[in-house]
């Protein structure tokens, strides 16, 4: 697989799987224009196939999720290859709405002291941990 496949996998992963419904509706757009740029016959059947795809994503369990987007995404980026190679552009802004829509990290910290907090202020001490949870995997 050559690093444009690669890419264009891992974007359309990303909009099955974690992005967000305006940028999923962007991205929609662009691959519509994609579509249309190369004459597909059936570019509204090929969209509707994309909602699907990523409703079956939206259905599986957390730990499913990753592999079936990909599965779903490395048919998408083969199947747009030529497109994508033949208007650089477009790919561009697709990859630029995942990367502006990347997934969420979640950090669990802990602070802790004797202070109190009132009213937005703390009033004695406070440790504040900054960066990942200590002592614990994140």
């Amino acid at each position: 697989m050559d690093e444009l496949t690669f890419t264009a996998t891992t974007v359309f992963a990303a909009l099955l799987g974690q992005a967000t419904q305006d940028t999923y509706a962007k991205a929609r757009d662009i691959i519509q224009r994609l579509l249309r740029r190369g004459d597909q016959p059936d570019a509204a059947a090929e969209l509707a196939r994309l909602d699907r795809d990523r409703a079956t994503v939206a259905e599986c369990s957390a730990s499913e999720r990753e592999e079936v987007a990909r599965r779903a995404a490395a048919g998408w980026a083969l199947g747009l290859e030529g497109l994508v190679r033949a208007d650089r552009e477009a790919f561009e802004e697709l990859r630029a709405l995942v990367e502006r829509d990347g997934p969420t990290t979640v950090v669990n910290q802990h602070n802790h002291g004797t202070g109190t907090f009132i009213n937005g202020s703390v009033a004695g001490g406070l440790t504040i941990n900054h960066g990942a949870a200590h002592g614990r995997d994140t």
